[in-house]
């Protein structure tokens, strides 16, 4: 059985130990019979801090506990060996440079973590990015030149090679940091096929040039490129453990230090393709020119989409990559703009500055809206109401200056909504649900197609100004409803079809119940209805939460604390003014039983 290498192994400090603690022993013995009359008796490697250097040099400082005797007593004394090698010689020609008292830890300007991972702060990315450039592609700083991919990678010194890396096409690019067999899929044969590569080449997957666009494609290739520029050396240490590894992914099994590769290629590569200085007057010349076009017709949202469309085409990369790079730089008015939520678009809305914190959203899932709605209370007292309804994934104030039914019959938020989106809509706070995770929290806000990390929105009770004013009128309609209906079931369901103003036929085509049934729960109050009619009545009818309450009250039947039970809670109280249909969609999504017999 071949043994697993885990990644609490893979430490440059542990190499250091295991392959050269004679030579660092016969070093510092050599430095005390210079220095001192101490004899040495034992040595202990405590750290080693390393300072990343040009190619795959390295230069670090072994910090040692020496234990020394002096006549009958016995000492510690800690020192640093200075010392120097090329990993990819594997550190054959590691040479000590000197050894003195330790003082404390050297300050580095690009030191490597214990897995040789740059150290990257926010702040020193565009300083980094702009010294990549300076070095590899000079004529985008001097002559605000596009960064050209391709173009790029060959300065590099890497190989772009197109390759089908997938059947399914989900692995858009791989770096093939050394000499490999690398399986491919081959369309004819329908498999995949080993093929030699050599270290230093790209593959990109050709398909994503007709799945994605030329944009996502030229971020992949900048993206591998920084896989190439960064962590080659954490790649070189591991494959030191694992002489058999081949690719950076199945590198290291911690998923922390993945996120930070992750992180660093996802934060660092627009800012490569899209260089800070020339960036800003990018789009400062960009609002010029949309507000020059449209004038008294301007607005936030629409500025925000012409900018980040106009950015995609200029630096050739996707609308997401210019979304990115747009919030990096400070335009809060992009976080709203082409958001993808359940594998869906949101219509694009904008608020104001600082309304929102790095972790907060007005946007959220499905499921997680359902798990809120069942565990929040201050989140219960208000969708209990009926005033808020779920409507392009966010909780809206049900009030026509917020909402509408678009031209399909469904209701969607209005222009003004969608502009003053903090008046009218619940804000979240996101919470990663792994903590390991947390290092690339910003990928939650930003990455929201096939986002990979798992995250929470708990509902923050804000109270909205405006909030008692706009549903008072409706309270004073829905409570002159309350007051008529009748005290028996058979009954309210006659009076609330009555108040709805449709043909039997209509309720029928709405809540998927047949006229006859619908006849007998209107006369017959003996009818033993089910929880899942009155539920479909509910729904057809478009009954308000307080006036379904109403109608479940004047039955037999309850709702409890099961899980289907909350759902249909949730259906009531948040999307009663959506079809039957819909609703059914949401209950198939979770899992259980449509409503009624769709034709």
């Amino acid at each position: 059985m071949k043994e697993k290498v885990m990644e609490k192994d893979i430490s440059f400090t542990q190499y250091i130990k295991s392959h050269f603690l004679p030579v660092l022993f016969d070093a510092v013995n050599t430095h005390l019979e210079k220095t001192s009359h101490d004899s040495l008796q034992d040595l202990e490697v405590r750290t080693v801090y390393v300072e990343d250097v040009p190619f795959m040099q390295l230069n670090f400082d072994v910090v040692v506990v020496a234990k020394l005797v002096m006549g009958e007593n016995l000492f510690d004394s800690w020192l640093r060996i200075s010392c120097t090698g090329d990993l990819e010689k594997q550190l054959e020609d590691f040479h000590i440079l000197s050894v003195s008292v330790y003082q404390g830890k050297a300050s580095y300007q690009k030191p490597l973590s214990d897995t040789l991972l740059p150290y990257l702060h926010r702040d020193q990315l565009d300083e980094l990015a702009s010294g990549i450039i300076k070095q590899y592609y000079p004529e985008a700083l001097l002559t605000s030149q596009v960064l050209d991919a391709m173009k790029f990678a060959q300065n590099l010194g890497l190989d772009i090679k197109m390759r089908k890396l997938s059947k399914a096409g989900t692995t858009f690019g791989e770096t093939i940091f050394t000499d490999t067999k690398v399986k491919i899929y081959d369309k004819i044969s329908d498999c995949m096929v080993e093929e030699e590569i050599k270290g230093g080449t790209i593959l990109i997957d050709p398909s994503h040039y007709l799945t994605r666009n030329y944009g996502a494609v030229n971020n992949t290739i900048v993206h591998e490129c920084v896989h190439w520029l960064l962590h080659r050396k954490a790649f070189t240490l591991a494959r030191l453990f694992q002489p058999k590894m081949r690719f950076l992914r199945s590198s290291f099994s911690n998923k922390t230090t993945l996120d930070w590769i992750e992180w660093q290629a996802n934060t660092l590569s627009p800012r490569l393709q899209m260089p800070l200085v020339h960036f800003k007057k990018k789009v400062d010349e960009l609002q010029g020119i949309y507000h020059y076009l449209n004038g008294e017709q301007s607005n936030l949202i629409g500025e925000m989409i012409y900018v980040i469309d106009n950015l995609s085409n200029f630096y050739h990369v996707s609308k997401m990559a210019a979304k990115i790079r747009l919030l990096n730089v400070g335009f809060e008015g992009a976080r709203g703009i082409y958001k993808y939520v359940d594998g869906h678009y949101v219509q694009p809305y904008v608020f104001e500055r600082g309304v929102l914190s790095q972790t907060q959203t007005f946007a959220i899932p499905l499921e997680e809206t359902i798990r809120q709605s069942t565990t929040n209370k201050d989140l219960q007292e208000k969708l209990k109401t009926g005033n808020y309804l779920y409507v392009d994934s966010h909780f809206c104030l049900n009030d026509p200056k917020y909402l509408q039914t678009n031209k399909f019959g469904r209701l969607e938020l209005t222009e003004y909504a969608r502009l003053h989106i903090e008046e009218c809509c619940l804000i979240f706070e996101l919470v990663v649900q792994d903590k390991k995770a947390s290092t690339c929290f910003d990928e939650v806000l930003y990455r929201d197609v096939n986002q990979e990390i798992r995250f929470e929105a708990h509902f923050i009770n804000k109270k909205n100004m405006d909030e008692k004013y706009l549903i008072r009128n409706r309270m004073i309609e829905l409570q002159e409803l309350a007051i008529s209906l009748p005290g028996s079931f058979s009954g309210t369901v006659s009076k609330l079809i009555e108040w709805s103003e449709l043909t039997l036929s209509k309720v029928e085509e709405q809540s998927l119940i047949s006229e006859r049934t619908l006849y007998r729960m209107r006369t017959d109050e003996n009818y033993n209805v089910s929880l899942e009619l009155i539920i479909q009545l509910c729904i057809g009818l478009h009954l308000p939460p307080e006036i379904s309450t109403i109608l479940i009250s004047r039955s037999s039947k309850r709702l409890g604390n099961m899980e289907l039970h909350f759902l249909y809670r949730f259906l009531l109280n948040c999307c009663y003014t959506r079809s039957i249909y819909e609703c059914n969609d949401i209950l198939k999504a979770q899992g259980f039983s449509r409503l009624g017999k769709e034709s």
